[in-house]
Formats: structure tokens, C-alpha cells, sequence
């Protein structure tokens, strides 16, 4: 295929093109130009689907897509060629690198990206098995294309995969991503977020501060130039050490970062977490109820977990990302809500980043459709629109949870 006819056919620019053009040759001897590829076949995909979960009217559906898909011979070279470029190359790209295939039908774009993620699957079970995680661990973390593929069935009326998804599937492929139970966690993480935290070594007392030069709104809310337009209003942290103390702004366990500054002695507070120490990050997968219950049971099979096939990672800390720990749902959710209950099992601060809220709670194309026209068939969705209408604006929220304080759910910041 030649440069102009990719640019004209798929929607690349011409930077695109060259950087999935450089390693065609090479790409070319692993997959001959008559040969079929392998994860094409139906009995293939049929195989692998089992352990992906993938519901059988979600195959079928996939399969038929398929057929069109296979109908345009340079769809299928692409299709061959960024699988080499994934997970066959000396210099591999990550998914991200990757240039979208525009130019494509729903369901041909969900299928795309779709076998791309499960042709992968025969290394993964394979790595699975030589490192001898348990056949569960394997079962429930692979299963989590199903979610995917209904969230994208959900979203846009077809079985398949988007292309940001297959970035996240590389996790679970690579053995980076496990669900242990109801969550699933990533071992190898570094913590980078914007705050220190400090245990007193008497009472066993938990106080988090902000990294300096951070601006904050006057709620204690990190400043979003978006949100809060009155720069007038904000105020930037401070943190300053020295051998016998260190000065900041405090973080309450409820996620606010106060404005005046305390000091805590170092005889006293010992430092447990600051940027660059490994942490487990969590992941909320949209499988159902997140009951501390089960919340709780997830956690402590990730700490074993983590202590058998990670043990040089001296793991310390749970940590969470995400749109539900925004702590002004405490203000929209009744008390008994399991996202309050989630919340509370650690200590929450802010993040920045754009909030997934209003997609993950009214649908993809939400942001789009005014907050008239928003659905409001569940008590979550009810209660996100009011908040809305009143003028509320959702944020990002981030939380952490030392080992020393499970089990999850005593609530050991906020007692």
C-alpha cells in the first residue's frame, strides 16, 4: 500500500503513516502477503472467546463483522501489520502509537480492535501459566474484554472493542493488570501523585500534605481553570522540610486541602508515602456492586497476591484513581451509598485530570446532548442531573489506603 493511498484510505497524515510504514518489510516476512492470518480464522476466534467471556450474540455479532472486514484486502493488511507492530517487532509500539483507523463503520472498528486484543490471548494464557498465577486470577482477569464489549455494544449499538480500550487490554495481555475478586490492581506502579503523607509513630495518626506550588480553589479543590473562572479566588500550597520538621498545607481524609499550614515534628511523624514509592493502583471494573464486603475480600487477596509473585516490589499502599472518588458525591448520594462506602475506606485527594462522570453515568455521547435531554431512569442518574442542573460540575478524585490499615473498610482515616 502506498503512502498516498493509506493517507486517502484510512484517514492518515502523512507523519502517521510513516511511522507505521518504517518497519513493513520486516512486518511483511512474518506475515506473507497469501497467507491468511491466523487470528482470522473462525475456530480461533471461537477458542479464545471463552476465556474473554465474550457473550455468544456478541460473537456472532463480531463474526459477521468480520466477513466485511475480510472483503477489503488493505483493511486486512493493516490489520496484520499492526499486530506485528503490537506484539511481533524488535521495537514494539504501544497501543497509543498506533494511528486510529477512521474510516470505518461501528461495527467493522469494534471488530478491528476487538481481534487485535484476542489475538493476543495465546501468549497471555501461556505467560499466565509459566509465571503460575492461579487459573482464576487468569479466568476473571481476561473475562474483563466482556465488560468492553458490552460498554461498547451499549454505547454505539454494535459487539467490538474501541481503540482506547485495546491500551488498557495490554495489561491484562502483558500480565501488568489483575482482577483479584471484585477490583482489579496493577503491581507495578509508581506513586506520582502531588502529596506526602506522614504516620505518627505514637498514635498511629495519618496526616497527607500537599506538594507545593499547587493552586487550590477556595473550597480546597484543585484549581480547574474550566470550572472555577475566578483566578482571584485561589490560593498555592506550600511545603517546606528541614531536618527537624517539615511545614505544609493538610489534606483532610475527605479530600479538601486546607489553606492555612501546620507543622509536624520529625521526632514524631515519619514519612510513608511520596512520589516514587511502588504502590498497587486500583481499578473499578463495572461488573456490579462494589460492597465493602467484597471490596474488602478483593484487597486482602491482592496484598497475598502481591507478597507471593511480587515480593521485591515491597509493596506498602493501595491506590485509586478515578471519577467515583470525586468527594462531591457526598453531597448528591444517600450515606448507605457504596460509593460513599468505597470512598470512606481510605483517604481521599484531589486529582487533576477531566472527570469520566458524566459519560460513565449517562453514556458516551452524553457531554453532547445538553442537560435537558440527559436520561434519568436510575436513582444515580437522577441525582447526577440534579447536581448538574444546580450548576455542579464533576472532578476527578484519587485515594490511598495503607496495608497496615486493612481490612478495607474500618475507615481508619476518618475515625
Amino acid at each position: 500500500m502506498t503512502l498516498a493511498k493509506a493517507i486517502t484510505k484510512f484517514g492518515f497524515s502523512e507523519e502517521e503513516t510513516a511511522l507505521i510504514a518504517s518497519d513493513r518489510e520486516a512486518a511483511g516476512k512474518y506475515f506473507p502477503a497469501d497467507g491468511e492470518l491466523f487470528f482470522l480464522k473462525n475456530e480461533f476466534i471461537r477458542k479464545y472467546a471463552v476465556p474473554a467471556a465474550v457473550k455468544p450474540e456478541h460473537l456472532e455479532e463480531i463474526l459477521q463483522a468480520k466477513t466485511i472486514l475480510e472483503s477489503d484486502a488493505d483493511i486486512i493488511r493493516l490489520l496484520g501489520y499492526y499486530y506485528y507492530l503490537l506484539y511481533r517487532a524488535e521495537k514494539k509500539l504501544a497501543p497509543y502509537q498506533l494511528p486510529v483507523v477512521k474510516r470505518l463503520a461501528a461495527a467493522e472498528s469494534g471488530c478491528f480492535y476487538f481481534l487485535l486484543a484476542l489475538a493476543a490471548y495465546p501468549d497471555a494464557i501461556e505467560l499466565y501459566q509459566r509465571k503460575g498465577y492461579p487459573g482464576n486470577v487468569l479466568k476473571d482477569t481476561f473475562s474483563d474484554m466482556s465488560v468492553w464489549i458490552e460498554y461498547y455494544k451499549n454505547q454505539l449499538g454494535f459487539a467490538g472493542l474501541s481503540s482506547r480500550i485495546l491500551g488498557w487490554m495490554q495489561g491484562h495481555i502483558l500480565g501488568e493488570t489483575f482482577r483479584l475478586g471484585r477490583l482489579q490492581f496493577k503491581p507495578h506502579c509508581k506513586f506520582f501523585d502531588r502529596v506526602e503523607v506522614y504516620r505518627n509513630m505514637k498514635t498511629g495518626k495519618t496526616i497527607a500534605l500537599s506538594a507545593a506550588g499547587i493552586r487550590y480553589n477556595r473550597q480546597g479543590l484543585l484549581y480547574e481553570p474550566s470550572i472555577d473562572h475566578d483566578e482571584r479566588e485561589t490560593w498555592i500550597s506550600a511545603l517546606q522540610h528541614t531536618a527537624s520538621s517539615v511545614t505544609g498545607n493538610p489534606v483532610n481524609p475527605e479530600g479538601y486541602v486546607k489553606s492555612g499550614q501546620i507543622t509536624l515534628d520529625a521526632a514524631e511523624w515519619k514519612k510513608v508515602l511520596s512520589a516514587g514509592d511502588p504502590v498497587i493502583d486500583i481499578h473499578i471494573p463495572a461488573i456490579g456492586p462494589m460492597t465493602v464486603e467484597a471490596c474488602a475480600d478483593s484487597a486482602k487477596q491482592a496484598a497475598d497476591f502481591m507478597k507471593k509473585f511480587f515480593p521485591e516490589l515491597k509493596h506498602r499502599v493501595f491506590v485509586c484513581e478515578s471519577w467515583l472518588l470525586d468527594n462531591q458525591f457526598e453531597q448528591i448520594l444517600p450515606p448507605e451509598s457504596n460509593i460513599l462506602l468505597f470512598q470512606r475506606a481510605g483517604y481521599l485527594y484531589p486529582f487533576p485530570h477531566k472527570s469520566e462522570a458524566v459519560s460513565r453515568i449517562f453514556g458516551e455521547n452524553a457531554e453532547n446532548l445538553g442537560i435537558d435531554s440527559l436520561p434519568q431512569k436510575s436513582s444515580m442518574q437522577k441525582a447526577a442531573a440534579a447536581f448538574l442542573i444546580k450548576g455542579g460540575t464533576f472532578r476527578n478524585g484519587a485515594m490511598f489506603l495503607l496495608m497496615e490499615d486493612l481490612p478495607w473498610g474500618s475507615n481508619p482515616y476518618r475515625k
